[in-house]
């Protein structure tokens, strides 16, 4: 029973990913590895103002050369485009428009959790892996002491090779959750696609 207890306790320790197991490796090279990605989520806004969340449906799409795209199925929501040359917001009658710094290193973070992209993660975060018996498992960054990030923690949840869930904690009244539907991998995007939602 205490070796049990022992190797529970061991398992939800802060690591490097450099540190993680042979599964776990494994695991997160095969989220990481697709070119392309699109899938449809839920996202849900709490926060201490309103009792219940608000909840947003949309479809994330990622292209490795281009950065990450949030389309929004709000009326006349813009879509959300994050790529090297920063965060840019494109509303349906074609106009750009730039968004706050604070915003995009928000959405940089988004972008890294979605991308499996570990190094980035870890400059600010530390890094506590945990699986169950049923199959899934969760990623968690804590903030570091000594990093004046926004987030104090940030959450990776999935089941075997498929990522489910992001949560993105300021305070327990002040977070977001984003739950995934199964995604279409490396998808070809068409030109019209790359158009309307990468640049």
């Amino acid at each position: 029973m205490k070796l049990l207890l022992l190797l529970a306790l061991l398992c939800t320790l802060p690591l490097r990913s450099a540190e993680l197991s042979a599964a776990w490796q494994t695991r997160i090279a095969a989220l990481a590895a697709p070119s392309t990605l699109s899938a449809s989520f839920t996202e849900s806004r709490f926060t201490p103002l309103k009792k219940r969340p608000i909840r947003i449906e949309g479809i994330v799409r990622i292209a490795r050369e281009r950065g990450l795209s949030l389309a929004y199925a709000q009326p006349r929501a813009p879509v959300v485009i994050l790529d090297e040359r920063g965060l840019l917001l494109r509303h349906a009658d074609g106009r750009d428009q730039s968004a706050p710094p604070e915003a995009e290193t928000d959405l940089r973070l988004l972008h890294a959790l979605f991308a499996f992209d570990l190094p980035t993660l870890e400059k600010s975060y530390a890094l506590t892996p945990s699986e169950s018996p049923d199959g899934t498992w969760s990623l968690t960054f804590t903030r570091r002491p000594d990093v004046n990030a926004s987030y104090r923690e940030l959450t990776l949840r999935g089941e075997a090779h498929r990522l489910t869930n992001i949560r993105l904690l300021k305070t327990e009244n002040l977070k977001t959750e984003i739950d995934l539907a199964p995604p279409q991998i490396d998808p070809v995007f068409t030109p019209e696609e790359i158009a309307r939602y990468f640049r």
